[in-house]
């Protein structure tokens, strides 16, 4: 397998905009031939020198903020636009995706809702029932036995019921 030196000039790309300060400087503790690359083409400054940081072009300060998205950025549905195509369909990695199963009260459907940083929110279709979810502490859920059903909902104050502790249900 030969190593692709273009992926890596990207990766070093995102990891010196990780660095950046006072507007398109950096740290430049990376590869040195990583380095030079970049140099040669036209993104930083030449790296040999004693300083212990580098200086980003103009045109280097974008791609290496193109790069650190693109390599370290989860995607958000607002940034759709930006992910490849597959047969008009975009896929974006849910992994670490904070939202809420939901159940419309119109037609009964669940429904996985997550909400973005401005305050909208998205409503996503489950297309399988076998969906894995943990039950954070913050969430004060809490499990129900009543004669007739059991059920999850919120803690047990919004009843005014007692806590069971884990497993007597």
């Amino acid at each position: 397998m030969k190593i692709d030196t273009d992926k890596i000039d990207e990766a070093v790309l995102g990891l010196l905009y990780l660095t950046l300060h006072d507007e398109r400087r950096a740290w430049k503790g990376i590869d040195w031939d990583a380095l030079d690359r970049l140099y040669r083409k036209g993104f930083i400054g030449d790296p040999a020198t004693k300083a212990k940081g580098i200086i980003f072009s103009e045109e280097g300060v974008q791609k290496a903020k193109a790069a650190f998205e693109r390599q370290f950025m989860k995607p958000t549905t607002t940034s759709w636009e930006s992910l490849p195509d597959h047969n008009g369909t975009k896929v974006c990695p849910a992994e670490g995706t904070t939202g809420f199963i939901c159940k419309s009260a119109v037609d009964g459907k669940a429904f996985f809702r997550v909400y973005e940083s401005d305050g909208t929110f998205v409503d996503y279709t489950l297309l399988h029932d076998d969906l894995e979810v943990t039950i954070t502490n913050e969430a004060q859920a809490s499990f129900y036995r009543s004669p007739n059903e059991d059920f999850l909902d919120h803690g047990p104050e919004v009843l005014d019921l007692k806590i069971t502790p884990k497993g007597h249900r």
